[in-house]
């Protein structure tokens, strides 16, 4: 889900070395193109993948993953061409449930102690809220990750809140005006993590 590149131009920015996947060769294409510029040493890869299957990276070998996914199928990024396309699911269980295989290769990959962050809002269906966020995180924390922080990202100048705005005020709904970054740490073998869990079914 690597988009139009920002986390790997980021990271180029930051010589940082960055990995990134994305099941549309377009976006893959796109990155590309806006790491091309010079004065940083450091190499990116960008490869076509599925992020629920990250076979080609080994167990406990990355220090940081950042991921942005679509929130269901808000805005479709291949236009229904690419069927495995986490953005061509409207059913927000399916789509946790699809998505839960990328979390758990998430866990697989990430070094003990280590934090992924994830990026992710939510989405109303015939006028009621869907807090599609909060489903996710229950996925995360479902298969071992521990919530270290829950940013509330504020969205500003947003190009389709004229549209939404409208929307809002035809059927008496607020609108939708910001997003999660929740960053989670993958704990250590054999830490105590009763201090963090409500109940041991979490």
């Amino acid at each position: 889900m690597v988009g139009g590149g920002t986390t790997l131009i980021e990271c180029k920015l930051l010589n940082r070395k960055g990995t990134g996947i994305d099941i549309n060769p377009v976006s893959v294409e796109l990155t590309r193109k806006n790491l091309d510029f010079e004065g940083f040493s450091t190499p990116q890869k960008v490869t076509v993948g599925d992020v629920r299957n990250l076979s080609q990276i080994e167990n406990g070998s990355v220090d940081l993953i950042m991921t942005h996914p679509p929130y269901i199928n808000i805005i479709k990024y291949s236009d229904g061409k690419i069927v495995e396309d986490l953005s061509n699911i409207s059913s927000p269980k399916k789509f946790c449930d699809e998505f839960e295989f990328a979390i758990r290769e998430f866990f697989r990959v990430l070094k003990e102690d280590c934090h992924c962050a994830i990026l992710i809002g939510d989405t109303r269906k015939s006028r009621h809220y869907v807090p599609l966020s909060y489903y996710v995180m229950e996925r995360f924390l479902k298969n071992g990750f521990i919530l270290k922080e829950d940013i509330i990202k504020i969205q500003h100048n947003c190009g389709s809140t004229p549209y939404w705005k409208a929307t809002a005020e035809q059927y008496n709904i607020y609108l939708i005006m910001h997003e999660h970054l929740f960053v989670f740490r993958k704990p250590r073998n054999e830490e105590d993590l009763s201090r963090f869990r409500y109940s041991t079914g979490i």
